[in-house]
């Protein structure tokens, strides 16, 4: 389990496994990527420490013009309150924003392959 504190971030990233998060109290911002849109992510390459992450800050749009792929990224939007759950598929793409203080618990299960072939395109090997 997790505390957050108000305007705190998680860069977007994806897991290679299936994720599955339940919100006990606060409000958190998530911003959801399907893994079709790998290619637009603006991604850190491979070798990079931060692999499987963003190098694009998300709240400075100056960076988005260095990373014009990234400005065709496709994404939803969910704000999740106390008793609310959220499953994210294995290599979704998931930016977090904690909205206020709040305390969350996830448990990873696995992993699928169903989006294989879109993690590939980008370098990536889901074994």
């Amino acid at each position: 389990c997790r505390f957050g504190m108000r305007g705190v971030i998680s860069a977007n990233h994806f897991d290679m496994s299936r994720n599955f998060i339940m919100i006990f109290g606060g409000e958190r911002r998530y911003i959801l990527g399907h893994p079709n849109q790998c290619k637009n992510m603006a991604l850190h390459p491979i070798g990079h420490p931060s692999l499987r992450h963003s190098k694009v800050d998300w709240n400075n749009p100056l960076e988005w013009d260095e990373n014009p792929e990234f400005k065709q990224a496709l994404v939803n939007e969910v704000v999740l309150h106390a008793g609310d759950a959220l499953y994210l598929p294995t290599a979704y793409f998931h930016y977090i924003v904690n909205l206020s203080l709040n305390y969350q618990c996830n448990a990873r299960s696995g992993t699928t392959h169903e989006n294989a072939k879109h993690i590939r395109e980008c370098g990536f090997n889901m074994g």
